[in-house]
């Protein structure tokens, strides 16, 4: 296709990205004339650029990742194994061990390995329960104790055995090189950096920490939420009143050995939520900010020890949380330590190992789907905006992205912007933007409720069946979207006890 028709092309297909929320005031032809208006000076912009880059690289590429954590190895390992692409992988720390520990339920950790075409996700697995217990008790007169037991599997992804399968994939393509540098760049304006990366019409130039050069017809930037490198789409383009503020999950945590056992937690069970609060002292501020301002403690049962000891990973929790609502690291701890003790929970002196502090942004704003860097991960905001879940749906998306770019890369006439278009398609398409939305929506939803409300909800939320809340858990179509249709459709029963309708904060336009 000559030149000039792949950029119409693109500009085509970029249009079809824009969302299809409605809101008052906001008129959809606006939006899309505006959207596109945007595309068309992208693309013109190249167009007028359009050279061939006749400089000598330290490394020629299809691919540049920029991004050393799960979703830079897997886009590498793809890219490079599935669908043959020379890459480049930017990591600055490439004998680094990934710090935060990843639970997934069973069957979507297994559906993946089957997405992927990576059977050995399943060797991943260090640790496997095959029931989940939650604790919601203390709310609408549930007895402090009461257990609800959930009849799903829950494993422990051994994540340095994930980065181990991910680097032999990317290994043995022959087609990957990792990089030990950095990439210092910083976004100032649309497409255009104060260093570090400059675009031109047929592809981009990297210069690295080290002073290596990097060709390539693609950049992906796989290097978290709070990128440098990609801009966040305007609230006028994805129909919100008002601008998109991301939520917080604050976690602290470790793994450690027990003088007396895991207390009132079944050691073969995975305790996915204990929201109890009964460990604080009555009419105390402690309380009173843990009612406020609420945390769980989740609990992964490591078996036993050849010494007898009982071993755990305990994690204290903020699901999601703003501006006065966002905890600190320090709090959790406290909090963590003062459930132990009330639950008779003994840590064995000197045992401690794997601290854990755990920041994950959540919900936000979308990348901007008109940008020639392609997000992936948490650049692309496929964290899920209620839970904190992202590794499958991280691993998942980079099916699609792969996919895509791996089309537009044998296509006659290559052009950047048609690629970028592709791929953001591909993980933010109309409908998976409307999934992502309703998702949002939970987290404003759950962000803005007392621990009391938050203990009645989730106690009627996993009493539904369980293809609706494993549906909305798991962010991406497990099912085919099976699971996401069901919850979105009407309930065929009574609502369960103690299920109370409380209205969120209203983002949009009244």
């Amino acid at each position: 296709m000559p030149s000039r028709a792949r950029a119409a092309s693109c500009v085509a297909l970029a249009a079809l990205m824009a969302p299809a929320t409605v809101v008052v005031g906001w008129s959809p032809s606006v939006r899309l004339a505006s959207a596109a208006a945007q595309r068309r000076r992208n693309v013109a912009s190249a167009a007028s650029r359009r050279v061939t880059p006749t400089a000598a690289y330290d490394h020629e590429v299809d691919v540049a990742v920029v991004g050393g954590g799960p979703a830079g190895y897997a886009m590498a390992a793809l890219m490079s194994s599935a669908h043959g692409a020379s890459v480049a992988l930017v990591d600055p720390n490439p004998e680094g061990c990934w710090p935060n520990n990843y639970g997934e339920w069973r069957e979507e950790w297994q559906r993946l390995s089957e997405r992927l075409g990576m059977p050995e996700l399943m060797d991943c697995v260090t640790r496997e329960w095959e029931i989940t217990d939650t604790f919601f008790g203390g709310s609408f007169g549930a007895p402090w104790d009461e257990r609800t037991r959930l009849n799903r599997a829950y494993v422990q992804v051994d994540r340095q055995a994930l980065k181990e399968l991910l680097s032999n994939k990317i290994a043995t393509s022959g087609r990957c090189e990792v990089i030990s540098a950095k990439l210092n760049a910083k976004l100032v304006a649309s497409n255009i950096f104060d260093n570090g990366i400059v675009h031109d019409s047929v592809g981009s130039t990297l210069t690295l920490s080290t002073g290596a050069t990097v060709r390539a017809k693609v950049v992906l930037d796989a290097t978290g939420f709070e990128s440098k490198l990609v801009a966040r789409e305007a609230k006028e383009v994805s129909g919100n009143w008002e601008e998109l503020e991301p939520g917080y999950q604050i976690a602290y945590g470790f793994a450690c050995e027990l003088e007396d056992g895991l207390g009132p937690y079944d050691a073969n069970a995975m305790t996915l939520f204990d929201y109890r609060t009964d460990h604080f002292d009555e009419g105390s501020t402690l309380l009173a900010d843990a009612e406020n301002r609420p945390t769980f403690v989740y609990v992964m049962p490591q078996g036993e020890q050849a010494n007898g000891r009982q071993k755990a990973f305990f994690e204290e929790t903020s699901l999601v949380g703003r501006g006065e609502r966002r905890l600190g690291f320090a709090e959790c701890k406290k909090r963590l330590d003062l459930r132990l003790k009330h639950l008779g929970v003994k840590v064995v002196p000197g045992t401690i190992e794997e601290e854990e502090f755990c920041y994950i942004p959540m919900g936000g704003a979308l990348p901007d789907l008109t940008q020639r860097v392609v997000a992936v991960g948490g650049a692309a905001a496929t964290v899920h905006p209620s839970t904190g879940y992202q590794l499958c749906r991280m691993l998942a998306s980079s099916t699609d992205i792969a996919a895509a770019l791996s089309q537009e890369l044998a296509a006659p006439s290559f052009s950047p912007d048609c690629a970028a278009a592709a791929a953001y398609r591909s993980i933010w398409s109309p409908s998976l933007r409307l999934q992502r939305d309703f998702q949002v929506y939970g987290g404003e939803f759950l962000m803005a409720q007392p621990v009391e409300k938050l203990r009645g909800f989730f106690s009627a939320f996993f009493k539904l069946d369980t293809i609706l809340w494993g549906g909305f858990l798991a962010g991406w179509p497990v099912s085919r979207g099976a699971a996401t249709r069901a919850l979105l459709a009407p309930p065929r029963r009574d609502p369960p006890p103690r299920c109370r309708t409380i209205t969120p904060p209203h983002r949009h336009a009244p």
